[in-house]
C-alpha cells in the first residue's frame, strides 16, 4: 500500500462529528469558536548551531482534549503507509520513528537526504481544508469545524495534537506516485515529518540525483512548500570524509548504528555519572544526569551496541537516591496524596501528581523499601480507579 486509506464511512454532518468525537455539538462549536485563544505559546532553547529560537504552541485544557479525540477516532483509522515514519502511534509491526526510519536505508551506496523549509507554519489553512475534503470526503460543514479546531492563525501548530498527522497527510494525492515510481527503479523513499530520504544500494549518477529532487520539490511546491537548500545532500559510500547518515544514525552497515562522536559522548557520560555518584547520587543534577544517560544507553541497546549491556551494568549500581529531607517530603506528600477526595481523582492534576508520587516512592524503595513499598500499596489501593493519562483525554 503506497496510498494513505481512510477505511471508514465519511463523517456527514457536525453531529454525527459531535457523536464521534463524544461531545455536545454546543460544546465543540464553543470550543471551535475561541481556537485564537486556546493555546499557549512558549519558547524552545536556542539552537546548538545556528542559535535560532522555535516558539511552540500548546493547546489548552479543552481544546487538547478535542484535538486528542480527533487523533483517536479519525487519525487512527488512517492505514499509513510503511514510508512515512514519524508522528504516527507506533504498532508491534512498526516503530514509526527514527530508528526505523534510518533502518530502510542501510547498506546504501548513495543517500539523498531532503528537509522541508519551515514545515508547519507553511501547512495553511487551504491545505489542511483538502485534507479532510478529499482525502476524508467529510462534508464541507465538518470540513470547516474541523479545519478550525487543528490550525492556529492560518497554518498548522507546532505543538498542536493533530498536527503530526496532517504533516503525514500533506501529501496525500501525489507522494505515493513518487514512491511508486522510485520503488520501480530499486530506489528507497522515506519520510519522517519534514525529512525525506532517498537511496539506493548501487550508486545514483549525479544527473539522476538531480532529478530525483526536482521531482520532490515538484510535489513540494503544489503545497506551496519548499526544500531548505542547505540541507540538501548527496553523498555516496565512498565518500568516507562525509557523514553517511539518515536521522542522526550511520547506515554504513545494514543496521543504523550510533555515530562515532556519539559513542564517545555516552561514554563519556557513563563515566562522569559514576564519578558522582561517589559524592552525591541524592541532587537533582545527579538525578537528572543519571536519567539522561540512562536514556542514550537505552538507545545504544535498541541499536544492538555492543557496550550498552556494560553501560546498563555500571548505570545500575548507582543508581539515584533520596537523601532524608527528600524522603521525608515525599513521605508527606504521601499521606497528604491520600486525604484527596475521591471525586478529584479524575483530574489532570491529580493523575499527573499521583503518578509522580509512585514513580519517586520507586526510587525511594531504593534506601528504605519498607516505606516506600506500604506508601506504593496504600496509594494504588485508595486511587484504584484514577485513568491513565492517556484514558483521561479519552473520557
Amino acid at each position: 500500500m503506497d496510498k494513505p486509506h481512510y477505511p471508514c464511512r465519511p463523517i456527514g454532518s457536525v453531529d454525527v462529528l459531535a457523536n464521534t468525537l463524544g461531545v455536545h455539538i454546543r460544546k465543540l462549536r464553543s470550543i471551535a469558536s475561541k481556537v485564537d485563544s486556546s493555546y499557549t505559546s512558549y519558547e524552545l532553547k536556542p539552537h546548538p548551531v545556528t542559535n535560532k529560537v522555535r516558539t511552540v504552541v500548546e493547546p489548552k485544557h479543552e481544546l487538547k482534549k478535542i484535538q486528542k479525540k480527533i487523533n483517536s477516532r479519525i487519525f487512527l483509522h488512517v492505514n499509513f503507509p510503511e514510508y512515512l515514519q514519524g508522528g504516527i502511534r507506533a504498532t508491534s509491526q512498526s516503530k514509526r520513528d527514527y530508528i526505523e526510519n534510518a533502518s530502510r536505508h542501510g547498506r546504501s551506496q548513495t543517500l539523498i537526504n531532503l528537509d522541508v523549509k519551515n514545515f508547519y507554519p507553511n501547512i495553511k489553512v487551504d491545505v489542511v481544508r483538502d485534507i479532510f475534503k478529499y482525502f476524508f470526503k467529510f462534508s464541507d460543514d465538518v470540513v470547516e469545524i474541523l479545519t478550525t479546531l487543528t490550525t492556529y492563525r492560518g497554518s498548522v501548530p507546532q505543538g498542536g495534537c493533530t498536527s503530526s498527522y496532517l504533516a503525514n497527510l500533506v501529501f496525500f494525492n501525489d507522494e505515493y506516485r513518487i514512491v511508486s515510481s522510485l520503488r520501480g527503479r530499486n530506489l528507497r523513499y522515506t519520510r519522517l515529518l519534514d525529512d525525506i530520504t532517498i537511496s539506493s544500494v548501487k550508486t545514483i549518477d549525479n544527473k539522476t540525483s538531480v532529478k530525483l529532487i526536482k521531482d520532490v520539490a515538484g510535489m513540494l511546491r503544489k503545497r506551496n512548500l519548499s526544500l531548505k537548500s542547505p540541507k540538501t545532500k548527496v553523498t555516496d559510500r565512498s565518500e568516507m570524509h562525509k557523514d553517511f547518515e539518515v536521522t542522526g544514525l550511520c547506515v554504513r552497515a545494514s543496521e543504523p548504528k550510533v555515530r562515532k562522536k556519539d559513542r564517545r559522548f555516552i561514554r563519556l557520560l557513563v563515566f562522569q555519572c559514576e564519578s558522582q555518584a561517589k559524592t552525591d547520587r541524592t541532587s537533582d543534577e545527579y538525578h537528572k544526569n543519571w536519567n539522561k544517560t540512562s536514556g542514550l544507553v537505552a538507545k545504544l541497546k535498541r541499536l544492538n551496541h555492543s557496550q550498552a549491556k556494560d553501560y546498563r551494568k555500571r548505570l545500575a549500581e548507582i543508581l539515584p537516591l533520596y537523601d532524608e529531607y527528600r524522603e521525608k517530603q515525599i513521605v508527606k506528600r504521601a499521606y497528604v496524596a491520600l486525604k484527596v477526595p475521591v471525586t478529584s481523582h479524575e483530574k489532570i492534576g491529580t493523575i499527573r501528581s499521583y503518578n509522580n508520587l509512585i514513580y519517586q516512592l520507586g526510587i525511594l524503595s531504593r534506601t528504605n523499601k519498607k516505606v516506600a513499598k506500604g506508601l506504593s500499596k496504600s496509594l494504588k489501593a485508595y486511587y484504584s480507579s484514577v485513568p491513565t493519562i492517556e484514558n483521561f483525554w479519552e473520557n
